[in-house]
């Protein structure tokens, strides 16, 4: 949420009261697996500093990505977009540190490019792809308890539960043919901490938590994400 709460993922068009929610993904070791970040930046040891080499983006979302084991006194120089027409990039604050943010406007490529000075003098450059796509809803299924939230995602990326159901429910996900459900991970508002859990599992969803669907395209090849908010809008 923006606001020191954590996330709006503007290709969702979802607010809450104006308050924007900013999506931190924090980079995993593996292409597939994606997670939130669980940690402000300085929070993270000053160690090997590691940032996507590939990214794929719904067009319209806005997201935010921290540079693993970044700390405060690192520096980002020279932050820019080869295609700002396909995506535009910026430093932004997020909680008591910062995001560099994401904005994908058409679909394309562009390679997103900086660099991080650290305070001992060292300097390292980054490069990243990102490919912008048009948005399809992923899911066959997606109940939390007896309600079947499949078609709010048709238009959306971030689906909010609806009221008059309980909050506490077992979770049924299924994909379309053509995607794959990697992963389902159990996600907590203004902190960013998450956990994997197994489809069928039983959770609260209400103001604090949401959940984040992992899925991948298996035609083009890329992973991406939708989010079933616990906000009731």
């Amino acid at each position: 949420v923006w606001n020191k709460s954590k996330m709006l993922i503007k290709g969702g068009k979802v607010m809450k009261k104006a308050v924007k929610r900013l999506l931190v993904l924090f980079l995993a070791l593996t292409f597939i697996v994606t997670d939130l970040a669980v940690a402000p930046v300085t929070a993270q040891a000053a160690g090997t500093l590691k940032f996507h080499k590939s990214i794929a983006l719904m067009k319209g979302e806005e997201i935010g990505y921290v540079i693993i084991n970044s700390v405060s006194s690192d520096k980002v120089l020279g932050l820019k977009s080869s295609n700002t027409s396909v995506v535009s990039v910026k430093k932004m604050p997020f909680l008591d540190d910062y995001t560099l943010t994401l904005k994908a406007k058409k679909t394309g490529t562009s390679i997103i490019s900086f660099k991080v000075k650290r305070k001992n003098g060292k300097t390292y450059s980054f490069k990243s792809k990102v490919t912008v796509h048009n948005y399809s809803n992923p899911l066959n299924v997606c109940k939390f308890g007896r309600k079947d939230y499949k078609k709010s995602f048709d238009k959306k990326t971030m689906v909010p539960v609806a009221k008059g159901y309980s909050r506490k429910a077992k979770v049924c996900i299924t994909a379309k043919k053509g995607y794959k459900i990697v992963a389902i991970y159990y996600s907590e508002h203004g902190t960013g901490r998450q956990r994997k859990i197994k489809n069928g599992s039983t959770v609260i969803l209400d103001g604090e938590h949401y959940l984040q669907i992992l899925y991948k395209n298996t035609s083009k090849n890329y992973v991406s994400s939708v989010y079933l908010d616990g906000y009731w809008m």
